[in-house]
């Protein structure tokens, strides 16, 4: 079952395990064409990201602490929560904010307990948001994800997210993040 978070659910998504196990990582080459000579400037411009494998399978911590956490979440308009039917555990979130002006839902944390990834949680969490986008009218819904966090990588491709571009030094573990949008219309 997913349901809107309330404040007695932070906490217990604050604690959630943040981790992930990764075997690939994308890295990004960068290439500056010559600048042209009669106004100094560039022009042209070229980033490639290239998936590679890792020679065994790294944990990665969270990016943020549980007071980052808070702020990120107090920063969403919406956050949702993935409710274990029998149990009532959670097994895991999504939080978006909305910018109008930019007609676009952003998604800063998706988190699966360790014990309920691959089963289908995010993939759940992201529909959601989609839907949630699409209700409110907005054209996209966009995702940031480290290049190390290759399962993000491939749970926003296979829900349709293309590439949208990139930051260097994003984020509280001053990485460089990848951008996913998803056509909501």
């Amino acid at each position: 079952m997913i349901r809107p978070a309330n404040l007695a659910d932070i906490e217990v998504l604050v604690n959630l395990d943040h981790s992930y196990l990764t075997d690939h990582v994308w890295q990004m080459a960068a290439n500056e064409a010559p600048r042209d000579a009669a106004r100094g400037r560039l022009t042209e411009y070229a980033s490639v990201f290239r998936l590679s494998a890792l020679p065994r399978q790294l944990k990665v911590p969270a990016s943020f602490d549980a007071r980052g956490l808070r702020r990120i979440l107090n920063r969403c308009d919406y956050a949702w929560v993935r409710q274990g039917e029998d149990s009532g555990d959670l097994y895991g979130y999504l939080g978006m904010a909305v910018s109008p002006w930019q007609n676009t839902g952003w998604v800063p944390v998706v988190c699966v307990r360790p014990d309920q990834r691959r089963r289908g949680v995010a993939t759940q969490l992201l529909s959601y948001a989609i839907a949630q986008a699409r209700e409110l009218g907005l054209r996209t819904v966009t995702l940031d994800v480290s290049t190390k966090n290759y399962p993000a990588t491939r749970l926003a491709q296979s829900r349709g997210f293309r590439y949208a571009g990139f930051a260097d030094n994003y984020g509280n573990g001053q990485d460089l993040a990848m951008f996913y949008a998803h056509r909501v219309r």
